[in-house]
């Protein structure tokens, strides 16, 4: 019994601390990416009004949540690779928007907002992610999002 108690602690503390595949630390630079095996051309994305295309395979993540009370709204860069049947969705520059803060100094009243990029909340001084904590794991929760947002998704037929 002793044994088995002991095998589900790890097993909990194990899953709980790990960091998610999909990104990696480049440069000093956190990059999220994931390859999708889908042969659908990639100009559909370009109807997802969460990203904003610069160029036919870069552009932007428009600041956005996801609906998740547990991530700041972001906003990042994002380049799309393509190869046969498939494509690779590297997502960089990641910044954290916090909501805008009120602060009273010395009966003025100033307004802070606060930003700020992946990196200074998961990398170390010596450029390696940082142990996630018990209950929140940023990268476990931002990477399910990030898979949907870059997802091809045929649109619903409309007969207007």
């Amino acid at each position: 019994m002793k044994k088995l108690i002991f095998i589900t602690f790890l097993l909990i503390n194990n899953i709980s601390f790990a960091q998610n595949k999909n990104f990696s630390v480049e440069d000093g630079l956190i990059i999220w990416r994931y390859i999708y095996e889908d042969s659908t051309s990639i100009s559909k994305l370009k109807s997802n009004p969460r990203l904003e295309f610069k160029t036919d395979t870069t552009g932007i993540i428009k600041k956005t949540n996801f609906s998740d009370k547990m991530l700041h709204p972001i906003v990042a860069e994002f380049k799309i690779e393509v190869k046969k049947n498939k494509y690779r969705v590297s997502v960089f520059n990641t910044r954290f928007n916090e909501e805008p803060r009120i602060i009273n100094k010395d009966g003025l009243l100033i307004q802070a907002n606060n930003e700020y990029t992946i990196e200074q909340a998961l990398l170390k001084r010596n450029k390696t992610l940082k142990k996630p904590s018990l209950f929140n794991n940023s990268t476990e929760t931002l990477n399910p999002h990030l898979i949907q947002l870059f997802t091809i998704k045929n649109p619903a037929k409309n007969d207007w």
